[in-house]
């Protein structure tokens, strides 16, 4: 029996750590008891989960000074239940929740470090977070990395493995004939308003395109009143991942671009690269970071600098016009996928790190 504690400071838990569950789940199958740390911030927790120990302290998303007041019980919370529960392994998911863990006995218990997102505040703020950081860093055994860029950011004397989030669901290249209008989608929650606004803009009043949000957020209702009633934006609302297939099926491009200031974007990659290469269907990237050098460099996309309104227009009236060959941009998609690796492939090497250590 191995028994694995993970914890993620939100509830639900995002649906890569579910992915990671249920692939721990589909290895260990009966010989593994999963239990999850969490912090229920909105009362959304009702129902006693199985092997679910929840912290519930109301601290609305986007109310730092509500979570800071609350940051130290839920700290405690952990280090309470990591002692009592005594797990094999532990799996702490973000940066953040390294503070969560309690000193560990490191003959044999393994300790995991999920790299989600890089420190990314102010440049002060992020000095003194990432140093916090690297402090805990003697005490890992493993981090697992949601990209590849972050590697170059971290000691190699760390075992590190990457394991990017790639859809775990079998997926159908898509034909390449362009529709008129050119329809360009955003799949996903709607966050970044002000450069959703860029996009937005860019698009207003060009009847050679058509814009589809698809997906709800917090940004939802700002983007909407800002876009207002122009008759080739649509808003299609939330919709489920079993949808996304058809979702990319309608798309011409996707865009994937995200502010490019930002620390963490500089060098994450995004669900939506993974899944343009999947569906084989072209995206937007933004400029001036690790992920749009490579798509530059390997041809398998469209690079724009995302804080400009004028910069995305003409770049999307150069996709009207012709000048991307996005039949060549699809094969080149189609050749890249071939030699990409799979959810399930990659995770064995989380496995294999996990037996070793348990093992030796």
């Amino acid at each position: 029996m191995i028994h694995i504690a993970l914890i993620d400071e939100s509830y639900p838990i995002n649906t890569r750590n579910t992915k990671i569950l249920n692939s721990l789940a589909t290895h260990y199958g009966k010989e593994a008891k999963l239990s999850v740390i969490t912090w229920d911030r909105s009362n959304r927790y009702t129902d006693d989960i199985q092997d679910y120990h929840v912290y519930k302290r109301d601290s609305a998303y986007g109310n730092k000074t509500r979570k800071l007041m609350n940051l130290w019980g839920y700290r405690r919370f952990c280090h309470e239940q990591i002692r009592k529960l005594n797990p094999d392994v532990v799996i702490a998911s973000h940066w953040n929740n390294l503070l969560s863990v309690p000193r560990l006995d490191r003959r044999r218990q393994m300790f995991i470090y999920e790299n989600l997102d890089v420190p990314t505040e102010a440049y002060l703020l992020r000095k003194a977070s990432s140093l916090l950081e690297h402090w805990h860093l003697h005490r890992v055994d493993l981090i697992i990395h949601a990209s590849r860029f972050f590697q170059q950011l971290y000691s190699q004397k760390i075992p590190q493995i990457v394991l990017e989030n790639k859809p775990a669901m079998a997926t159908e290249p898509q034909g390449h004939t362009l529709h008129h209008p050119i329809r360009v989608a955003y799949i996903g929650a709607l966050r970044y308003i002000d450069m959703l606004k860029h996009l937005v803009d860019a698009v207003r009043g060009e009847d050679r395109i058509q814009l589809f949000f698809h997906g709800g957020g917090h940004a939802e209702d700002g983007l909407k009143a800002y876009a207002g009633n122009e008759p080739n934006i649509i808003f299609t609302g939330y919709y489920k991942y079993e949808q996304i297939t058809e979702l990319y099926r309608q798309a011409d491009v996707v865009w994937a671009a995200y502010p490019n200031k930002d620390f963490n974007v500089k060098y994450a990659i995004s669900n939506k690269f993974h899944e343009s290469l999947a569906f084989a269907v072209p995206a937007i990237y933004s400029e001036q970071t690790c992920l749009g050098d490579f798509v530059e460099q390997n041809g398998i996309g469209i690079t724009i600098n995302p804080n400009s309104a004028d910069d995305i227009r003409r770049r999307l009236q150069e996709l009207c016009d012709g000048k991307y060959d996005m039949a060549k941009i699809q094969r080149r998609l189609l050749e890249f996928q071939q030699e990409q690796t799979t959810w399930e492939s990659d995770f064995r090497q989380v496995v294999n790190a996990v037996d070793h250590f348990l093992h030796s």
